[in-house]
């Protein structure tokens, strides 16, 4: 038997793969709450599962990035994005896990396991033996501490709420604050709502105060709020430990670029699943195939994270001039050659030699 702790995206679709051989202990009583999470997911999720519109509130077409001093550069996406309400969209994984035979425990919240013969999983009043264990269990997994796979693993601290307003649809909008590794967004879910959010390393408070002043939100509007800590992707970090893995949020599959990790996290439940099936390497294959995108994404963020207010306007301003046409999000090194355009390409040399 199989066992998976948590029954958010990857470990609902772990266990839709796996099927009768796998049980999934989520320790809330309402997959998919509470809401941590942007709910963005970029098109490369229609490779993986049916997107349904049960669970799409909207879809994104364009991307505005603004520099501190409000500098603007939009481009067009080649495939729009969904914005997800994530309940319906952890509840529509969760079903197809029970429909292709998988069983799911909720408020079933996991407080120690040891390993002897077998791993024995120990909840508040029962405890189970498994014959493999999948952490899919967040940021803070407590199976990746047990399982001493947590090591040195730095995070990002998310703030985020959903809020009344006038809103354009179909735009994504990035604010970059001049600060180092920080950034907000304005995601519309429609017209008249959108998800704003900051996230950074520190001072997050003051910081997103600033934000709204420049976004012009007032905190009257506010609806609902969510914060919590966002793993950063390492890629000497280990998955495995002997019968023991994790994957998603647990294991730090997430994009250093723009702290999502939806799809990435659900690729590794694919590589997992196919490991525990035919057997293989989980950690290895996993970074065969996605190692080389997502450290892309943790160079592109380095540089990034050098860049002071009159570097973002500087930046927005050549990329202006360069052009991105329609950009594929999933796929970062297909954009390389418009980062080899000789003024943008002199500009990133120049920061990443700093």
């Amino acid at each position: 038997m199989i066992s998976i702790i948590g029954a958010g995206p990857s470990g609902a679709y772990l266990g839709s793969l796996l099927g009768e051989r796998a049980q999934i202990f989520e320790e809330h009583k309402i997959i998919g709450k509470p809401v941590q999470c942007t709910g963005i997911l970029t098109h490369s999720i229609k490779d993986l599962i049916e997107v349904k519109d049960d669970f799409v509130v909207n879809k994104i077409k364009r991307i505005k990035l603004v520099s501190p001093n409000n500098k603007e550069y939009e481009f067009k996406l080649k495939e729009s994005e969904f914005i997800v309400d994530r309940h319906k969209f952890d509840s529509f994984l969760a079903d197809k896990a029970i429909d292709n035979g998988a069983r799911i425990f909720t408020n079933h919240k996991l407080i120690d396991y040891e390993i002897k013969e077998k791993i024995k999983l120990k909840f508040k009043d029962k405890e189970i033996e498994t014959d493999v264990l999948a952490g899919a269990d967040g940021p803070n997994s407590l199976v990746a501490r047990k399982s001493g796979l947590l090591e040195n693993r730095k995070y990002k601290i998310g703030h985020q709420y959903t809020v009344k307003g006038e809103y354009d649809p179909e735009i994504f909008t990035v604010y970059f604050n001049g600060v180092k590794s920080y950034f907000s967004w304005v995601v519309p879910e429609n017209k008249k709502i959108a998800r704003i959010g900051i996230v950074g390393d520190s001072d997050i408070p003051n910081l997103f105060n600033e934000f709204l002043k420049k976004a012009n939100i007032n905190k009257k509007d506010f609806v609902e709020c969510q914060s919590g800590v966002i793993p950063v992707y390492d890629h000497n970090s280990k998955f495995s430990s002997g019968n023991v893995h994790i994957i998603g949020d647990a294991a730090g599959h997430v994009k250093a670029t723009t702290l999502g990790g939806i799809v990435y996290g659900m690729r590794a439940a694919e590589v997992l699943a196919k490991v525990l099936t035919k057997g293989g390497n989980y950690e290895k294959e996993f970074k065969r195939k996605y190692g080389k995108s997502l450290k892309l994404h943790s160079k592109t963020n380095e540089l990034l994270s050098k860049f002071d207010a009159k570097d973002f306007d500087e930046f927005i301003s050549l990329l202006k001039k360069v052009n991105l046409g329609e950009f594929n999000r999933d796929n970062p090194i297909s954009g390389l050659p418009l980062f080899l355009k000789p003024g943008l390409m002199f500009f990133l040399m120049k920061k990443y030699l700093s």
